[in-house]
């Protein structure tokens, strides 16, 4: 049963059973641990995530709060039709459940699914003597990235997380690369003490704050977190159903559109992308600003927001806000697929008058 939940599963689609709501029933096994369940989780990755360039593609989510993280998978699990899996840990002598470990399957264009992971730990687990992030930290270990959603804590409670993760990044058996702690707004000073941690040298950290309304946007800033972290998949060289593909002279109006607004204070560079393949076609500004990679993740981050919104959900702009800078995308009028994408300086932009200059701007494509 434990092979089947964290195995590598063959391309095969299982079938969709819908609820009554419309929502995906979840496939739930059971396993009875003798030991430790932490232990258990371990001997199977080190079987099958010896090798993280190999692996699938995992994420962990840690959420000490218990706020988002379940919302997140069942969002996900919902978007996307694929059935929440779902193990339950329980102890042999008395069958209670000490934890239950969710997984939902994302699938990816052009790329394997993404696995992401969260586990749930039951008050009978502590009272079996089970810390609390023991078993976490063992989903952590195994993954390519770990995301930690930080709600409402208590000072001490943020001392033990961050000690508890310090002790577990320092262990031979940790092998994730990367930790993103997900902060709430106005968490300037969390975010610096975070950063001044001791990690060890093979673990990047990272903090960013969001303001976290829902389950999307906590899916959006952990996917953004993904991609900066992974290889960007290459745009798709003949995007079906394009107009651009066969307008010559598009290039040149494109230009044009956006000569005035690179121009703009605080805008670092931006361009024209396109929306589904992620390619810049035309752009202007710094060279340094990396504008193909932040095209790149503004579109997945779009496409995200529409599967889990649905029909009618496409979003029309995307602002992702991180430390001293802005990433906008903002689609533009018209069937051709085309958006606006600009990185900026939050401090020196105007996000107002940016807008307005591209709405007189988009006439030109009229």
């Amino acid at each position: 049963m434990l092979s089947s939940l964290f195995g590598e599963l063959t391309p095969q689609r299982l079938p969709d059973v819908a609820a009554g709501d419309g929502s995906v029933i979840a496939l739930a096994d059971d396993i009875v641990v003798d030991a430790s369940p932490a232990a258990a989780i371990r001997r199977h990755f080190a079987d099958h995530r010896s090798d993280l360039q190999r692996a699938s593609a995992m994420v962990t989510l840690l959420d000490p709060s218990r706020l988002w993280a379940s919302q997140v998978l069942r969002a996900l699990s919902d978007a996307t039709a694929e059935p929440l899996q779902r193990l339950n840990l329980r102890e042999r002598a008395t069958l209670r459940t000490l934890a239950v470990i969710e997984r939902a399957l994302v699938p990816r264009r052009g790329a394997d699914a993404l696995r992401v992971y969260h586990a749930d730990i039951r008050a009978n687990a502590m009272e079996a003597g089970l810390a609390q992030e023991e078993i976490g930290n063992a989903l952590a270990e195994g993954s390519q990235l770990t995301a930690v959603i930080v709600g409402a804590m208590q000072p001490h409670a943020l001392v033990a997380l961050l000690r508890s993760l310090l002790q577990a990044t320092r262990q031979p058996g940790w092998r994730c690369p990367r930790l993103v702690f997900i902060l709430p707004p106005g968490a300037a000073a969390l975010r610096q003490r975070i950063l001044e941690q001791p990690w060890p040298a093979r673990v990047q950290a990272d903090a960013v704050a969001e303001p976290l309304a829902c389950a999307a946007s906590v899916w959006n800033c952990v996917l953004e977190a993904w991609e900066a972290a992974t290889p960007a998949p290459q745009p798709c060289a003949h995007p079906p159903n394009r107009q651009h593909e066969s307008d010559p002279g598009l290039p040149q109006a494109l230009s044009r559109l956006i000569a005035p607004l690179a121009a703009g204070e605080g805008v670092l560079a931006c361009g024209i992308v396109d929306l589904d393949g992620g390619g810049l076609l035309v752009h202007q500004g710094r060279d340094d600003a990396d504008l193909p990679g932040v095209a790149l993740a503004l579109c997945a981050a779009r496409q995200a927001h529409q599967a889990l919104a649905g029909p009618g959900g496409r979003p029309d702009e995307t602002l992702i806000t991180a430390g001293p800078r802005q990433t906008l995308l903002r689609a533009l009028p018209g069937d051709a697929g085309l958006g606006f994408v600009a990185l900026l300086d939050r401090q020196q932009a105007n996000l107002a008058l940016l807008r307005f200059k591209l709405l007189e701007a988009e006439r030109l494509l009229c």
